[in-house]
């Protein structure tokens, strides 16, 4: 029976030192959701020094649209730290969370609002351990907040001595949208396939056509008949907008299709 417990003992002493290596709970990103809790929940003992937080997204410099995919980028740099492992926990947010998030590899889903490492990604190489999810946007307002924990681990067998940071970046919400007032302004065919026709009012304007990314595809003078090129986009939706000198505008979203 001594024999056994001395086996125990010895096992429980092998443990990894890093408490949640497989991703904490729930409601650990530093968030209003989380009630300001971070990764100091369960370690503690040291300060940020040199470790740092990045947060990086690809959408773009006009802002993110409704229901579109959008990949976001958490990246723990330890600044020349003894920090051996690394981990995080995040989540979006705007008076509640806001869209939906879908795990990466090395990361995954927690409550169903919060996305945080697993064992597989927590070790740090060349100073950095990073981590890639995507956010779908659904209906966030302007504003809304990517809000990140993260761990910087010393591996000392235990949860003591680590160090927390929290960081966060707000997104703008692109105003490329479908407003009111409208010139009368008429699309056709839409859905189109090689072009797209518009009957326009009299006056100088300006015609432009973005992916729902945000990206401009297309900018011309608008005069009434014209054609717009369409054989070479990506089929998808786009936004038309047509903008008067008198400062009328017109938006619409068409469907390309070929």
């Amino acid at each position: 029976m001594k024999n056994l417990l001395f086996v125990l003992a010895a096992a429980a002493v092998a443990v990894p030192a890093f408490t949640n290596a497989n991703g904490p709970g729930g409601g650990k990103s530093g968030s209003p959701a989380s009630n300001g809790q971070t990764c100091s929940g369960c370690h503690s003992g040291a300060s940020i020094s040199t470790q740092s937080v990045s947060i990086t997204t690809d959408i773009p410099s006009t802002g993110f649209v409704p229901n579109t995919n959008y990949q976001i980028t958490v990246t723990n740099a330890t600044g020349g730290a003894s920090n051996p492992r690394s981990g995080f926990q995040a989540s979006v947010e705007s008076a509640g969370h806001q869209g939906s998030l879908t795990a990466g590899t090395g990361s995954k889903l927690v409550n169903s609002n919060f996305v945080t490492h697993t064992s597989s990604s927590i070790a740090v190489s060349n100073g950095q351990a990073a981590w890639t999810f995507t956010w779908n946007s659904g209906n966030a307002p302007d504003g809304t907040t990517i809000y990140v924990s993260s761990l910087f681990a010393n591996g000392n067998g235990n949860d003591n001595g680590d160090a927390v940071a929290t960081q966060s970046l707000a997104l703008s919400r692109s105003t490329i949208g479908l407003d009111e007032p409208q010139l009368p302004v008429g699309v056709s065919p839409n859905p189109a396939r090689d072009f797209v026709g518009l009957e326009l009012p009299e006056g100088l304007m300006v015609v432009r056509a973005f992916a729902l990314s945000g990206a401009e595809v297309y900018r011309a003078a608008g005069f009434d008949g014209m054609r717009i090129p369409t054989a070479d986009w990506p089929n998808g939706a786009y936004v038309l907008d047509v903008r008067h000198a008198d400062g009328r505008q017109f938006r619409e979203r068409i469907q390309i299709s070929h």
